[in-house]
């Protein structure tokens, strides 16, 4: 019998009923990361969204427990 890890990662894709993001509808200020992707909140550096290639997306702290995006650590 094979054991699961405990160790979870989290992809792009498993944002909980998070709203889509598409580049193209997305704010000079959101695709900076100066706003937070989803509602033009105040981003968190805590919580990146790996969701575009070579834009750096972050949430706000609310969106982020919305959502399910996991904290790393600020730098």
């Amino acid at each position: 019998m094979t054991t699961r890890s405990t160790h979870r990662q989290t992809f792009a894709g498993a944002y909980v009923d998070a709203p889509a993001i598409h580049r193209e509808r997305l704010s000079a200020q959101q695709i900076t990361g100066r706003s937070c992707c989803w509602c033009s909140g105040n981003p968190d550096p805590r919580f990146p969204v790996p969701i575009l290639r070579d834009d750096a997306l972050f949430a706000c702290a609310p969106c982020a427990g919305m959502y399910g995006v996991p904290a790393v650590e600020a730098s």
